[in-house]
């Protein structure tokens, strides 16, 4: 049995899952809002209830466990190999990790100490099952950081996006981790901790690099950008890269074109453009996503969100005419005109999902875009040249294709993103339940 929630309303509650459900072998929670007034009696009531669970997930979630409690669960489910909890002490989760045995994934715990408490702990020493393999600890910093170095070269994955580790500490982590497949950051390992991942991380297949708090303790210092050289870098260096989400503080053409030259098993690239610096090394960019998608011809899934002037007219449509094989797409601030969504248009003979953020283009250009391309099953645009009415993007009726026209917010403090358009192919009809803001322009067939 399987139980997937996520986003769950408050009165969801696990309790009766709990207490119900003894063959259930997989309970994901992740990131779901759930009000527990229970404490953490249900986590008895699983362990108590149920021997064949194998995945607990509620990583990042306001449910709490106590230690004892889990230490039953993991000594009563013998095939628990993914635990994913929420905040609890790492000191008080030893007798955990001495019982699970057969864990393989282990995320959450915390290295805050609880009430206050104020001292230096030895963590050297630490026992993690030798079957652990996939790690995310919560706030982990670098006085804690020496937890994973005895484990670190038998890692295949690991996530420090929740860490409070600067860019010294991830070099220092990194390159103790010759066998990762999947690394997941914050923006301040900068481009010397990503110099580190392409000299130590050969087997790499997922690299995701998220934006960190620039306000955040002051950790994104001076090295914690990621700029052409990181990307140049990891592009050289780790040939295996399927998956690769980046955030950047700047980059080139020539960097673009190198992950085309030499990550040609890409099936998913997104890059995002932040507007931390003023000044941009080259603009526009469209030379070098040609030379990426040209190169990267497994790609299935494709982001690009910029700043205006870095993908031209003249880019959209190279994009349109090397995107063969693209399924989704999401683009943003792109283009100047529009020619540039319709010369996209002409292309992309797979893409089925299309995302648009910031863009320039009128409801006409988007309509007959839409029409253009025949396999695109979904559209959502965010922030766009909109009529007081919607009345251009008729233009895209068609038997099964619901259009949503989502008014503006002139209140609003930024009214312009408020502009947004939802288009999509249903059997179901149209929607019956619509806020006020939301127009359905016509009915389906």
């Amino acid at each position: 049995m399987l139980i997937l929630y996520r986003d769950v309303p408050s009165w969801h509650r696990p309790m009766p899952v709990a207490s119900g459900s003894r063959k259930l072998e997989t309970l994901f929670l992740e990131e779901s809002a759930i009000a527990e007034n229970e404490n953490d009696e249900w986590i008895r009531e699983l362990a108590t209830n149920n021997s064949v669970l194998e995945t607990l997930n509620f990583f990042l979630t306001d449910l709490r466990a106590s230690p004892e409690y889990l230490t039953l669960l993991v000594r009563n489910c013998q095939r628990l190999k993914t635990l994913k909890i929420s905040e609890c002490f790492m000191p008080d989760l030893t007798n955990l990790f001495r019982t699970a045995q057969t864990l393989q994934e282990f995320a959450g715990g915390s290295f805050e100490e609880p009430d206050q408490q104020v001292g230096n702990r030895n963590y050297e020493n630490y026992y993690f099952p030798p079957s652990l393999h996939r790690l995310s600890l919560l706030y982990m910093g670098t006085n804690e950081m020496q937890i994973l170095f005895p484990y670190s070269a038998a890692l295949k994955k690991l996530d420090l996006q929740f860490t409070y580790l600067n860019t010294e500490d991830h070099c220092q982590i990194v390159q103790r981790c010759p066998n990762l497949e999947t690394l997941e950051v914050r923006d301040v390992i900068g481009d010397r901790g990503l110099q580190v991942v392409a000299q130590t991380c050969k087997k790499l297949q997922r690299l995701r690099v998220e934006r960190g708090d620039d306000d955040h303790g002051g950790l994104e210092d001076e090295q914690g950008r990621i700029s052409q050289a990181g990307v140049i870098a990891v592009a050289q260096g780790c040939p295996e890269l399927t998956y690769w989400a980046i955030h950047v503080s700047d980059i080139t053409n020539a960097a673009l074109e190198t992950v085309g030259t030499f990550s040609r098993n890409l099936n998913d690239f997104r890059l995002v453009l932040l507007d931390r610096e003023a000044h941009i090394t080259e603009l526009p960019l469209d030379n070098g996503v040609r030379a990426l998608l040209r190169g990267c011809t497994k790609l299935r899934r494709f982001a690009f969100y910029v700043r205006p002037g870095a993908l031209t007219d003249v880019g959209l449509g190279y994009v349109g005419e090397f995107s063969k094989s693209v399924r989704y797409m999401l683009l943003g601030n792109v283009g100047e005109s529009d020619n540039g969504i319709l010369q996209l248009s002409r292309g992309c003979p797979s893409l089925q999902k299309l995302e648009l953020r910031g863009c320039l283009f009128s409801e006409h250009a988007l309509a007959m875009a839409a029409l253009q391309l025949k396999s695109l099953r979904y559209l959502w645009v965010q922030g766009y040249r909109a009529s007081p009415t919607g009345a251009d993007l008729m233009a895209m009726v068609r038997p099964f294709w619901n259009i949503e026209f989502i008014t503006p917010d002139q209140d609003g403090p930024c009214p312009d993103f408020r502009k947004q358009i939802l288009a999509y192919y249903s059997l179901a009809g149209r929607r019956t339940d619509c806020p006020p803001s939301v127009i359905p322009l016509y009915p389906a067939f």
